[in-house]
């Protein structure tokens, strides 16, 4: 397995799909973190007519403004795999490991260290713009880096669980376009859909399960039912994180069958 996940990252790196949804990764946080700094201010501090983060909520939520890109994460697993068929190497991969649930077992491991190092990369990127753009508008940049262990852990754990997800959901649709447009498509539209028409699916479907893993709670404004700062419905960051895991297995494991059974040409 080792000689199988050597190989992998030899892959991984020597192509440019890990680099070019890095940069677009990078790009979006930087967006993000503009908005969470243009966001009108209603009440603490206040500079040139803009709240800056000065809560330990508004603070852990600064230091996650790259959260939402899991869904990068997600793309990057199911690349990993689907590059495989969509540029003819699979059958010279099948030739070297010709076991499929061991080929689909390396692309997992593989791809949820990619995960965890594109959520260290925009962890990084976010203390040193969003922490450079917080000291000059007067914040506290070291309340802001207080709050980094209660969020990196949660937000890596989001990535690579994202990412062995979307090697899952690859290895059943092993068209590309295919794959790109069904993740797509659940994440951006019936999703939220499903948890609009459903009473307590957000809990269950993968962003519910992503956002209750990642600890980083977003406030529900002291509203009836929970305290302020509390996300309801959730369930538990470990809860989440197995769910999570249980999905990207699943589909990894219908993946590994669908292969063996399979013939490559």
């Amino acid at each position: 397995m080792i000689a199988v996940v050597r190989a992998e990252w030899l892959k991984l790196r020597t192509t440019a799909v890990p680099w070019v949804l890095t940069g677009i990764a990078l790009i979006i946080n930087a967006l993000l973190i503009l908005v969470i700094f243009l966001s009108p201010a209603d009440q603490g501090v206040v500079s040139s007519g803009y709240e800056v983060p000065h809560t330990t909520q508004q603070l852990r939520n600064l230091v996650g403004s790259g959260f939402q890109g899991y869904l990068l994460a997600l793309l990057l697993g199911v690349l990993c795999i689907t590059v495989e068929f969509r540029h003819k190497t699979a059958t010279t991969a099948f030739l070297v490991t010709p076991r499929r649930a061991v080929f689909v077992g390396g692309k997992l491991i593989l791809a949820a260290i990619a995960g965890a190092v594109l959520a260290v990369i925009m962890l990084v990127a976010t203390m040193i713009g969003g922490g450079l753009t917080l000291d000059a508008r007067g914040g506290s940049l070291t309340a802001m880096a207080h709050q980094l262990p209660a969020v990196a852990p949660g937000m890596i754990l989001v990535f690579a669980l994202f990412a062995i997800l979307g090697v899952g959901v690859g290895s059943v649709l092993t068209n590309q376009v295919a794959a790109i447009i069904v993740v797509l498509g659940w994440f951006v539209i019936l999703e939220g859909i499903l948890v609009s028409l459903v009473h307590g699916a957000e809990k269950w479907v993968p962003s519910g399960a992503a956002l209750a893993a990642s600890n980083l709670t977003r406030s529900t404004g002291g509203g009836p039912g929970g305290p302020p700062g509390v996300t309801l419905g959730l369930f538990n960051w470990w809860e989440g994180g197995l769910l999570m895991l249980f999905y990207g297995l699943v589909f990894a494991a219908v993946g590994s069958v669908i292969l063996s059974r399979r013939d490559i040409t």
